[in-house]
């Protein structure tokens, strides 16, 4: 689940409708893309970013690096 997204969504007053009216997809697609079932793609990404005024590193990636993504030395 891509909870930026949902959080940036909310605080903003935007429905899951309007959302999808933005990024050209219907309610259900998008619900799935924003549950994280089917992926946003990079021109949807870049719609989105646009309308919150964040990169899309900061809505659509997570920066924490989990023990089985560090090299042993």
């Amino acid at each position: 689940m891509n909870s930026k997204i949902k959080e940036l969504r909310i605080s903003k007053g935007l429905s899951c409708n309007q959302m999808a009216q933005l990024i050209g997809v219907t309610k259900a697609t998008y619900s799935k893309k924003e549950n994280g079932l089917v992926r946003f793609s990079l021109d949807e990404a870049k719609i989105i970013s646009d309308k919150f005024q964040e990169t899309i590193e900061h809505i659509f990636f997570s920066f924490k690096v989990t023990e089985n993504e560090t090299c042993s030395a």
